[in-house]
């Protein structure tokens, strides 16, 4: 692959240098325990050790999610200048602290809740508090009901459906928040922009005449709302609000899904806008808009060939300019236009290990000493370090997973494999620790949800690491459809459910038997959502090739995909979306109906295993009920499993492992074990 970036000449890709250094011995993690006869799920899933670091605006302190000896998730802070010596100032009884965030270089804004899909008044929310662990508040409720009366009108306690958008510079207490319509399936969008105070709960509009529908927005650097995405029926707007004006204009109007849309993420300085786009090229590049002119700049910031730039930037607010953009190839890597910041990507890439993907963190990035640097690689989760500058020293904070040992964990590769019309397929293979290369494995076939988004890259992976850990070769096919591949890619899978989308799978099969990679008598094909479906479709399509299926949360009728009682998709989306993407309800109904899995059960010879969360609103358990009563019909061996309290996903990660845990034994009974422990 080629990447090109432009601005100055200052844009550096981390990963264009081959590093051959390796980290100081002080930076050395310390062996680890011998690892255990059994592979457990939640090694893979469980509660991480550390995670989320975030810097301080003023550089001085990290907050970390830690797990405590309850096993819950904490709020903690540490000072940069005494790595390690981390302190808790938040915990929730029976719950866990899931994100923070810093409102000033003092105070951070956090949410937390109890485990589970139902969640009742008073197991949660959103909450601030000062770094010594003094003046908390409650800010958003998790309930949409809270009787307000009495003290908790006086709280001024936010109903659930308000979230922190970000923090703002020199507000002092102030976030901005965002309230997104929860209630309504037809309408997910976002009704009102509020900056609230952190420590008294007051909320100030922010949105006077805000475009209804809208997705997204973007603020100036006076914190005034200049830009508003919105989606109307099937019509994709960009509205511009100039300075000194108090009326929005529509500067772009597109079909939802045309392949020019432009996505705004910042305006810089001099007025020019940030946006994501494939206008001109394939892939989606970074590019400069002049609002003004209503034109896009031709020359891209960052672009890849082969891969969209998908990932999120950081800007320097002090001279109002993008400092870097976080970019999703065949892995995560960083691209600075901040040449001290490529300068210090360029000491902490030499100070760590070949083949490492480091984040380097920072509040003030132009004044920072020290860093907060998130390193990982395909076979090590993220490990967290302080780097100082001046002794260009990289002291350890912790690790995410400290007893998966890196020799352990299986190799990932990235590949590109010819489908049999030609289409490019990226595919990532996890090769088992345990199994010589070049011999071929029992191999799973891990199929993505979405299926429009994208699924895979070369970074650790729980479900295919736990896999592999059993011998088993994983293969995760970014079939036709996938995003994040170009335009090309993604309207390949179009009304291909069940079809071409299922014969890449197929095709990628046939690629790792070709390449010894994969045992052709020993296939099973697992996934999610639509991975579900594809899974109960692929011995359907390609009988002989798949000795089983496990469908989580899978699609069994197509036909059900447009009713809001099976599902809990937008109305727009299912009117508008699904009728490109997935067919026409009247039009295309027989095709709908020919490659629904429930119509195609008596042609399955398989054994398949299905599990779902009793409480899914995106795929109702419905699916999976009626399909395993007509497999019991059929006489296929079917095992079922299902979650109560869980969603289209999980919230538990004691639910999340004891299902990767019982497909484990499912794959082990008819697939064959491999060599793995």
């Amino acid at each position: 692959m080629s990447w090109f970036s432009s601005r100055s000449g200052l844009a550096t890709l981390a990963m264009a240098v081959l590093c051959t250094a390796v980290a100081p011995a002080a930076a050395q993690a310390p062996p680890l325990a011998a690892a255990e006869p059994k592979v457990r799920g939640t090694s893979y899933v469980g509660m991480e050790r550390m995670t989320g670091a975030q810097v301080s605006p003023d550089n001085r302190h990290v907050a970390l999610l830690l797990t405590d000896d309850r096993g819950r998730h904490v709020l903690a802070i540490s000072e940069l200048a005494k790595p390690g010596d981390a302190r808790v100032i938040a915990a929730v009884p029976d719950g866990d602290v899931h994100h923070a965030d810093w409102v000033n270089e003092k105070r951070l804004i956090y949410t937390a809740r109890r485990t589970g899909e139902t969640i009742v008044e008073g197991e949660g929310g959103t909450f601030a508090i000062d770094i010594d662990g003094t003046r908390i508040q409650h800010l958003v409720s998790w309930t949409f009901d809270l009787g307000r009366s009495g003290t908790r009108f006086k709280e001024k306690l936010l109903p659930y459906g308000w979230f922190f958008h970000r923090s703002l510079r020199d507000r002092g207490d102030e976030v901005l928040m965002e309230e997104r319509n929860v209630r309504a399936l037809e309408d997910r969008s976002i009704v009102a922009l509020a900056r609230l105070d952190t420590a008294t709960g007051q909320l100030t509009r922010v949105d006077g005449g805000m475009p209804s529908g809208a997705l997204s927005h973007v603020f100036d650097r006076n914190g005034d709302l200049r830009i508003v995405t919105t989606i109307e029926q099937d019509r994709h707007r960009v509205h511009h609000r100039a300075p000194g004006s108090s009326g929005w204009v529509v500067v772009e109007d597109r079909p939802v899904l045309d392949g020019g849309l432009i996505d705004p993420l910042f305006i810089e300085a001099d007025g020019t806008w940030v946006v994501r786009s494939s206008r001109g090229r394939d892939t989606e590049g970074l590019f400069s808009y002049d609002p003004k002119a209503r034109r896009l700049l031709p020359e891209p910031l960052v672009a890849v060939d082969g891969f969209d730039v998908r990932g999120a930037i950081t800007v320097d607010e002090t001279q109002q300019l993008i400092s870097s953009a976080w970019v999703r190839a065949d892995r995560w890597q960083p691209v600075w236009f901040d040449e001290k910041m490529a300068k210090v990507q360029k000491e902490v890439d030499a100070s760590l290990p070949p083949g490492r993907v480091n984040q380097v963190h920072c509040g003030d990035c132009a004044t920072a000493a020290r860093f907060v640097v998130e390193s990982s690689s395909d076979r090590v989760p993220a490990e967290f370090y302080v780097y100082d500058r001046a002794s260009r020293r990289l002291t350890q904070l912790g690790r995410e997973r400290p007893w998966l040992a890196e020799g352990g964990q299986g190799r990932r590769s990235f590949h590109r494999v010819a489908a049999r019309d030609g289409l490019s397929l990226p595919v990532i293979v996890t090769h088992p620790a345990a199994v010589a290369a070049g011999t071929p494995a029992p191999t799973v076939v891990y199929v993505h949800g979405g299926p429009w988004l994208r699924g895979a890259d070369t970074g650790w992976s729980a479900e295919p690491q736990f896999l592999a850990a059993h011998g088993w070769r994983v293969l995760e096919v970014e079939f036709r459809g996938s995003f994040g591949f170009g335009q090309k890619h993604f309207r390949a899978g179009w009304r291909q459910w069940g079809q071409a989308m299922q014969d890449d799978l197929a095709d990628a099969v046939a690629w790792a038997v070709r390449e010894k990679l994969a045992d052709p008598g020993r296939v099973c094909i697992v996934g999610g959502s639509y991975g579900g479906y594809a899974a109960l479709m692929g011995p359907v399509r390609h009988p002989g090739t798949y000795r089983c299926a496990a469908s989580f949360a899978g699609v069994t009728d197509l036909t059900k995909m447009y009713s809001g009682f099976w599902t809990d998709i937008a109305e727009h989306y299912r009117r508008y979306n699904l009728t490109q993407l997935l067919g026409d309800e009247r039009a295309d109904a027989e095709m709908l109906r020919r490659f629904s899995p429930i119509n195609r059960v008596a042609e399955i010879k398989v054994p398949l295993f299905l599990a779902h969360g009793k409480e899914d609103r995106r795929v109702d358990i419905a699916h999976t009920e009626r399909f395993a009563t007509a497999a019991r019909e059929a006489g296929l061996p079917v095992e079922v499993l299902a979650f109560s309290n869980e969603g289209h996903g999980f919230s538990s990660q004691r639910n999340h492992a004891r299902y990767l845990e019982a497909l484990a034994g499912f794959l082990q009974r008819h697939l064959g074990g491999g060599a793995g422990r």
